[in-house]
Parts: C-alpha cells; sequence; structure tokens
C-alpha cells in the first residue's frame, strides 16, 4: 500500500475523445478495505474514470496510483511517460476488474476461465491455480459449474465466474463496472450478495452502479458524479437522506421511487 494509506489515488484525471472532455480533473482516494459506489447519469464518465484506473483508457492529465504505484505511467524529468506492456501488465495484476459484460473464454470452462490468468501472468502452478480456483467458486456459490461452459451458464452465473476470476489474481482493488446492468431482475440479486461478501471480508472495491440499495447498504462512501466531475461525495446516510447538490437531489428524484 502507498506510503499515504490509500490504496487507490487519482490526482486531477483527465481524459478526452476527440474533441468531448469525458473526465476533466477528477481526484479521488481509496482506502484499503474502503468500499466506494460511484453513481450518476449516464455520459458522467463514471465507467471511462474506472477504465482509466486500469488503464484501459490512458489519461490526458493528472495521475493514478494503485498501492504506491503509478498505473501505466513512469515519471521522467518531472514528466510521464507511457510505460512498457510488460510493466503495464504487472500493475494491472494489482486491479481486478468486472465488466458489464463477463468477456469470459467462451471456449473454456469456467474453472479454466479462473485459472487462466494466474497461471500466464503470475506464473502460479497449475495445479496450485485450480485448488485456488475451486476454492473461488465454490466461495461465488459454484463449486458445482466447475466444467460447465459459459454458453450453459445464466447471466447471473457468468458473472459470479467473472468475479472469481478477478479475485484469482489476489487483487490489492476490485473495480466493478455497472456489473448487474445486462442481467435479469431475478438473478441481480445472486451477483449483489457475492459483492457484499466481499464487501464484508474486507476487500477495497469501487464499484460503479445503479444499484442504490447496494450503494446504500456495502457502502463506506457513494461518490456522485456529472458531467466528468465529482460533484459530491459522502456516507450513504448523508447522501440518501441529505444531499447538498441540486443535481445530486434531482438525479436521486428520479431513481429513488
Amino acid at each position: 500500500m502507498s506510503s499515504n494509506g490509500f490504496v487507490m489515488s487519482a490526482h486531477e484525471v483527465r481524459k478526452r475523445f476527440g474533441r468531448l472532455e469525458v473526465l476533466k480533473g477528477v481526484s479521488l482516494e481509496v482506502k484499503r478495505g474502503e468500499v466506494v459506489c460511484v453513481i450518476g447519469p449516464s455520459g458522467s464518465g463514471k465507467t471511462t474514470f474506472i477504465r482509466c484506473i486500469h488503464h484501459l483508457e490512458k489519461i490526458d492529465g493528472g495521475r493514478i496510483e494503485v498501492n504506491g504505484h503509478l498505473i501505466g505511467y513512469r515519471e521522467q524529468n518531472g514528466k510521464l511517460i507511457e510505460d512498457s506492456e510488460r510493466s503495464i501488465a504487472r500493475q494491472r495484476a494489482e486491479i481486478g476488474m468486472v465488466f458489464q459484460r463477463f468477456n469470459l473464454f467462451p471456449h473454456k470452462t469456467a474453472l479454466e476461465n479462473v485459472i487462466e490468468a494466474p497461471v500466464q501472468v503470475r506464473g502460479v502452478p497449475k495445479r496450485q491455480a485450480i485448488q485456488q480456483a475451486e476454492e473461488l467458486l465454490r466461495r461465488v456459490g459454484l463449486a458445482d459449474k466447475r466444467d460447465v461452459y459459459p454458453g450453459k451458464l445464466s447471466g447471473g452465473q457468468q458473472q459470479r465466474v467473472a468475479i472469481a476470476r478477478a479475485l484469482a489474481m489476489r487483487p490489492a482493488l476490485m473495480l466493478f463496472d455497472e456489473p448487474t446492468s445486462a442481467l435479469d431482475p431475478e438473478v441481480i440479486g445472486e451477483v449483489l450478495d457475492v459483492m457484499k461478501e466481499l464487501a464484508l471480508e474486507g476487500m477495497t472495491m469501487i464499484v460503479v452502479t445503479h444499484e442504490m440499495g447496494f450503494a446504500r447498504e456495502a457502502a463506506d462512501r457513494v461518490v456522485m458524479m456529472d458531467d466528468g466531475r465529482i460533484i459530491e461525495e459522502g456516507t450513504p446516510e448523508h447522501f440518501f437522506r441529505e444531499p447538498r447538490e441540486e443535481r445530486t437531489k434531482q438525479f436521486l428524484s428520479k431513481i429513488l421511487v
């Protein structure tokens, strides 16, 4: 962990796509074991921000550190220079990411999906990786699906395999990008339950979500983004009872029915 006690530290992060500035100087710090839920309207920059933390998007300004290491860049003569692919892969190993779409390998079983990165990236011996994967599949309630291919799993089951796969790298930080938005309503709960378990176990998490019940129950802090900026943050109690910003009140009034 970094010397200032934060697992993730983003400072004045800027990102543009062509002429559109999507992130306009976003700063956020997340402590070890903290669960931060990021909410806000579509197009506010939430997904872009967490993709930048994982260096799936390059940033145009500012800096992001995970565990005290710059992500995607190294410093040279006071300037940030993009790092080598190998170095970026090593940094990414610290960060687990779960996407809206499950991104599983369709030709690999649940177990094979989970062992792939530990064996290929971390060099974990296969037998050990299999033991860990079986334990993780049990943890997400899918011990009986180890030899099943993604196409034979429900969306909720696929997303739980994706969570197990991210955990297999033993990350310092887990990022979730609207992990339930592509799921049928009746299976959303099974994914949120796994995420609540992780929160209780002390996993450091940044969760972009529309699930206000989850934010209320599992978050230590809720962050509201609008138009490429963080406009308000606070505990769930503060946030859902007495938000300060007019824009936050307006947003919550539309989604909290």
